[in-house]
Parts: structure tokens; C-alpha cells; sequence
């Protein structure tokens, strides 16, 4: 693929047409990308990058076997799911199949903000607490429910604009977090803030629906996580997006 127009008329295009809230990598010196393949992403001067980024690519950019399926299937239907369709049906079983059998029920959403907002009515629902547990600099998505739990996004608001039902427990980050390599349990000194968070929720008369963590692969989960009495206790379900 070739660009059609040259960089900087892309940067004015942009600036013009898309607004100023959907931000670019690398602002500075914006990263052109005109094609992906596998697990790299090129730009219009055919300069390779590792993708380190994007989280839908699970078996790379332009999987021939993805990109024949899709073709195939959008060439004889493309709608929703409010239509009977054998394709749903048997999607939800193969899913099933590799969970534990109390996993049994699919909601199939088309994006991980609808993923995430669904998870927590689903937890509202079940638990009937509002309150939440997230970690800092944790990003949900682009609602409104998932920015309100963003420390990423709603640090940027001033306190009273803030929701009080929102608490936010350090990232068990072992590198640049509260507690490093150098301390002597950082899993378990991790694990005690989200113990105190909770206590002091209850002490408020508050308590707390679910728990939201962002994976990363440089967290350490705790050996001994909060027991199951302390869970019960703030009524919580945890999930993770």
C-alpha cells in the first residue's frame, strides 16, 4: 500500500477533521503507519516496527487464515445477533468448552469498552454496590462508566468533579511502583493497600462492588492473595480487561 497523501498533509488533515481528544502516539513526532504484517507494523518509508502496542491483534497483524475467515463470512452475511445463526450457537460452545462448566453463558460485545461496561452492570447487578476498586493509571475505555474508573483519564479532573465511589489501589508495578524488587514481599505489601482500601470503604459505610485490574505482564500477583472472608466482606467480584 502507498500513502496517498505525504506526512505532514496527513498531521493537517488530521488536526482539521478528527477531534483534538483522540490522541496520537508520539505527538511530538507522529509514527505514520500504512500497513501491518504478523507481529510488525511499517511506515510509509517502509521502516519496520515491532507492535508492542496494540492489544487485537492476538496472532498478528493480517493473519491470512483471520483475513480469509472474515472475507468469506462478510461476503454471505454481516448483521447482529438478535438473529437466529448456527455460526453464535457454535462460537459459544467452543468458547465454553475450554472454561469451567459455571461458565456456560456468553455475551458477545463488539468492542473491549462494551466488554468492560457490560462487566460492571453485570457486577452492579449481582453485588448491588456501586463502589470500585481500580488501579492507578489503569485505562477501562472510552464511556462514560469506564473513564469515570480510569485514573488515566479522570486524574486529569480536579477533585470534586471526581466520583467518591472510585478507589484507587498502586499498581503492583516492581519497577517504577511504591514497592520494588528491593522490597522484602512487594506482593504482599501490594495486596494489604487494597486490604486498607477496603477497610476504610467499610468504615465509611461503603462497600465495593467490583474490582478492576488492567493487566500488565510486569505485575506480581501476591502469593497469598486477600482472603476469601475479606472478599465476601466488600461483596466483590473482580475482572480484568
Amino acid at each position: 500500500m502507498t500513502e496517498t497523501y505525504d506526512k505532514p498533509k496527513t498531521i493537517d488533515l488530521r488536526k482539521k477533521h478528527i477531534g483534538p481528544s483522540c490522541k496520537v502516539f508520539f505527538s511530538h513526532d507522529p509514527i505514520k503507519i500504512v500497513r501491518a504484517k504478523g507481529q510488525y507494523m511499517y511506515n510509509e518509508s517502509g521502516e519496520r516496527y515491532l507492535d508492542c502496542i496494540n492489544n487485537v491483534a492476538h496472532v498478528g497483524h493480517c493473519h491470512p487464515d483471520v483475513v480469509r475467515a472474515g472475507a468469506k463470512q462478510m461476503e454471505l452475511l454481516n448483521t447482529n445477533s438478535r438473529f437466529l445463526h448456527d455460526n453464535l450457537v457454535q462460537y459459544a460452545q467452543r468458547l465454553q468448552a475450554t472454561l469451567p462448566d459455571k461458565l456456560s453463558v456468553c455475551y458477545f460485545v463488539n468492542s473491549g469498552s462494551e466488554a468492560n461496561d457490560l462487566a460492571l452492570r453485570l457486577a452492579w447487578q449481582y453485588t448491588g454496590h456501586k463502589d470500585i476498586i481500580t488501579l492507578d493509571h489503569a485505562y477501562h475505555g472510552h464511556v462514560s462508566s469506564l473513564i469515570a474508573i480510569s485514573p488515566y483519564k479522570f486524574h486529569q479532573l480536579v477533585d470534586s468533579e471526581r466520583d467518591p465511589s472510585v478507589h484507587v489501589a498502586p499498581s503492583p508495578d516492581m519497577y517504577r511502583g511504591k514497592y520494588r524488587e528491593d522490597h522484602p514481599d512487594p506482593a504482599t505489601a501490594y495486596a494489604d493497600e487494597v486490604h486498607d482500601i477496603i477497610q476504610r470503604a467499610h468504615s465509611k459505610g461503603r462497600k465495593a462492588g467490583p474490582d478492576r485490574a488492567s493487566p500488565l505482564a510486569r505485575r506480581l500477583p501476591p502469593p497469598h492473595p486477600l482472603s476469601l472472608k475479606e472478599g465476601q466482606g466488600c461483596a466483590s467480584n473482580c475482572f480484568t480487561g
